[in-house]
């Protein structure tokens, strides 16, 4: 195999790891790059799985010299599905032309896969490519190559702007008939009625999904090349000022909601809402799962000293609670109270005070789970990281009056 071929199977092996049915189409996966063996006193299971299929070397050297490119390059792949009947079933689907081919040895069906090959006219485009929608089209594109690779919470999103917005817009359109001057039409009417991160979410998705046809062959141009989106200020995050820090903080004395418990714990960790749920304290130390990482990737933890400013209010605040709360109810809570900010200036607030407080700045990234830059080394980090006590004399500067 080639090192883009091990990197494309690694990738793939970690996004079937999180499917249910992740051992039988781990397995036959591998069994597609391995020698055909008979394995004639082995019963298949009675399971219906797929999985991609690479083909060898000499496999694709058969192959006619147009797909030979293609699958050199990894610009296409063909999926292997094994029947509950022990029937290899290998499949792919170029410029909508639907090729496959069948049998019970693995080995057999690639030579009949290959054989197909040869009888088929690219230049030709069948009837359904024709009349492809884009609705249909953009839903498959969300399921079969975004949802496999991206968190639950990202992918929810990316169902959300499609279901609410693109998807009301472009109903019945074919997905040749959509042209450029309509996508930029339908993006400057969020951006000149100020939703402009919302145009940027559809204008990222648009983009994405165009491409693909793009490679899937079912057009020539991505009509969202020339597409622009109006320039505007990104919002940022705005720190309470003391007298908001001591009237939050008094309205909290006097009704601690488990929401408004939630709010002062992010108020004085600094920590994300969707890391919420993952938080313990023991032994004076918050623990966590930080929310910044990509799908199928190792967990990692967090964790941080305990301030005085929180320790003063602690007893009142129930960790076990936060589990049950949803991110966007916070959110939304939180909007009741506070109207004129964001609950992400909670954490704006924390990293301020730490600052004012003297408290280093590598030291407040390492807590807020920032990644190092230029002038915060890894090996800074890991040094701190493991430096219990300079994080623990740190924390005690975190201590003001209101």
């Amino acid at each position: 195999m080639t090192n883009a071929e091990l990197t494309i199977s690694a990738n793939y092996i970690r996004a079937l790891a999180s499917l249910p049915d992740a051992t039988d189409r781990i397995a036959l996966f591998l069994s597609g790059l391995l020698p055909s063996q008979s394995k004639s006193n082995e019963q298949p299971k009675p399971r219906d799985v797929s999985a991609l299929l690479f083909f060898s070397p000499k496999e694709i050297d058969k192959m006619p010299k147009h797909f030979k490119t293609l699958f050199k390059t990894n610009k296409i792949h063909a999926h292997i599905r094994k029947k509950p009947e022990g029937v290899y079933e290998i499949r792919c689907q170029i410029n909508y032309h639907c090729i496959q081919a069948s049998s019970k040895n693995l080995a057999t069906a690639k030579e009949k896969f290959i054989e197909k090959l040869h009888s088929v006219d690219l230049s030709i485009k069948p009837e359904k490519a024709r009349k492809e929608y884009f609705v249909n089209y953009m839903k498959e594109w969300l399921a079969t190559s975004k949802k496999p690779f991206v968190k639950e919470a990202t992918y929810k999103d990316y169902v959300h702007t499609f279901s609410v917005y693109i998807a009301p817009h472009f109903k019945g359109k074919k997905l040749t008939e959509i042209k450029h001057f309509e996508l930029q039409s339908f993006l400057t009417t969020f951006s000149d009625s100020g939703r402009n991160r919302t145009a940027q979410k559809i204008y990222q998705l648009l983009s994405a999904v165009f491409e693909y046809a793009v490679t899937d062959e079912l057009i020539t141009v991505s009509p969202m090349k020339k597409v622009k989106l109006t320039h505007y200020e990104q919002e940022h995050g705005i720190p309470f000022t003391r007298a908001e820090e001591k009237k939050f903080i008094g309205d909290f004395l006097a009704n601690p909601t488990i929401y408004n418990q939630a709010f002062v714990l992010i108020l004085y960790t600094g920590i994300r809402r969707a890391e919420l749920a993952s938080l313990t304290i023991e032994n004076g130390w918050i623990r966590l799962i930080s929310a910044k990482q990509r799908k199928n990737c190792k967990e990692k933890a967090r964790e941080m000293p305990v301030s005085p400013m929180l320790q003063r209010i602690l007893p009142l605040i129930k960790i076990d609670k936060f589990a049950d709360i949803a991110p966007a109810l916070l959110t939304k809570h939180f909007k009741k109270i506070c109207p004129k900010h964001h609950l992400h200036d909670l954490r704006h607030t924390f990293i301020t005070r730490a600052q004012e407080c003297g408290i280093r700045r590598e030291i407040v990234s390492l807590w807020a789970g920032h990644k190092a830059d230029s002038s915060i080394t890894t090996l800074v980090y890991t040094h701190l990281d493991q430096n219990k006590e300079v994080q623990i004399e740190e924390m005690k500067k975190f201590d003001y009056q209101l």
